[in-house]
């Protein structure tokens, strides 16, 4: 009974001021240090048909909070790329220097082009930086909540014939028709 006794008073000269100094002690001391994170939000742009007729858009990358870190070149706010054909385009890396959740639009600036339907969807991208050098994209097509990835889709009507193609038969016609009266008319005075 004696020797838990001594136990007990011994682990309360000890457990006791070791608590307290923990408790004590400013909570960074035990957090983990904040590791930067670079995100890059790539957009994909695809065409169905040809497409040399298809790009020369342009994609901005527009912030919720016009504090949220930006990618470099960002003018206004905003962070606009052109694209000139199929492919996967950056609007380059964004570096969080603390964890932290931050949301960001992704939208397109269409330009009419004859035989092209173009995908105008507006895309909202949550980008979640965490403080152990990890961070991820989450993209939603806007009135959504199922995730996806940021794809622009282009749709290129069918070529259905050059209509300089389209004169040179018509002249060809028109001289074998000529040919054919021509001949006709030899044959009648023949006759």
């Amino acid at each position: 009974m004696k020797r838990e006794i001594i136990i007990s008073r011994l682990l309360r000269v000890l457990l006791v001021p070791g608590l307290m100094l923990i408790l004590a002690a400013p909570a960074t001391a035990f957090a983990r240090e904040n590791i930067p994170v670079s995100i890059d939000i790539p957009v994909t742009y695809i065409v169905s048909g040809n497409d040399k007729t298809a790009g020369g858009d342009t994609f901005t990358l527009t912030p919720d909070d016009p504090a949220a870190p930006m990618p470099p070149e960002s003018e206004g706010g905003k962070k606009s790329i052109k694209i000139s054909g199929e492919g996967t385009y950056s609007f380059g890396e964004i570096y969080y220097d603390r964890p932290e959740i931050w949301w960001y639009t992704i939208t397109r600036d269409v330009t009419e082009k004859k035989g092209v339907t173009k995908d105008d969807s507006v895309y909202r991208a949550k980008v979640i930086a965490l403080n152990d050098g990890h961070g991820y994209v989450l993209v939603y097509r806007e009135g959504s909540d199922e995730k996806q990835e940021l794809v622009y889709k282009d749709r290129v009507a069918p070529d259905t014939g050059d209509s300089a193609e389209f004169v040179a038969y018509a002249v060809v016609l028109a001289a074998a028709a000529c040919a054919l009266a021509v001949l006709a008319a030899v044959r009648r005075s023949r006759s």
